[in-house]
């Protein structure tokens, strides 16, 4: 009876290397980089390899003002979408920021999700810096990341 379970589980086992299995890519360090034009279109490029390398976003949230005594900040909580050129595709990010202590940018966290197209199953992470133009008119956010694409 004990040769029988051991020929059963080497047999499972076997069955189970050898099949084929569905595995995400590895996640990949990856930077987005929107520049934000207060008057205009906002436009993306991207590197590392997990998300499409350029598009234009567009962004829905609010903006909401704490703190005390003259030392108040502003914090961000937005939902970016993210449309890939050539309709490669879409994605959103959740963004949570608040601004820097000196007014000079921003600085906070983001979760990629919701991805169609090519960018289905994009999933990840990471951390926003954001520096104001000097003009005033935008501020450049730097996207830095983990980010994958689940099958």
């Amino acid at each position: 009876m004990r040769p029988a379970r051991i020929g059963a589980v080497i047999g499972i086992l076997g069955g189970l290397i050898a099949a084929p299995s569905v595995v995400a890519a590895p996640a990949t360090e990856s930077t987005i980089t929107i520049d934000v034009e207060f008057a205009g279109p906002e436009s993306f490029t991207a590197t590392g390899g997990a998300v499409c390398p350029s598009g234009t976003s567009s962004t829905e949230g609010s903006a909401s003002f704490g703190g005390s005594k003259n030392r108040g900040r502003f914090t961000f909580h937005v939902v970016k979408t993210l449309t890939c050129d050539g309709d490669a595709g879409a994605f959103k990010l959740l963004v949570d920021v608040a601004q820097n202590p000196d007014g000079s940018g921003t600085k906070g966290g983001f979760a990629v999700g919701e991805g169609t197209g090519s960018m289905a199953g994009i999933h990840g992470g990471g951390e926003l810096v954001g520096t104001n133009h000097p003009d005033g008119t935008g501020i450049t956010d730097v996207y830095t990341g983990r980010l994958t694409i689940a099958p």
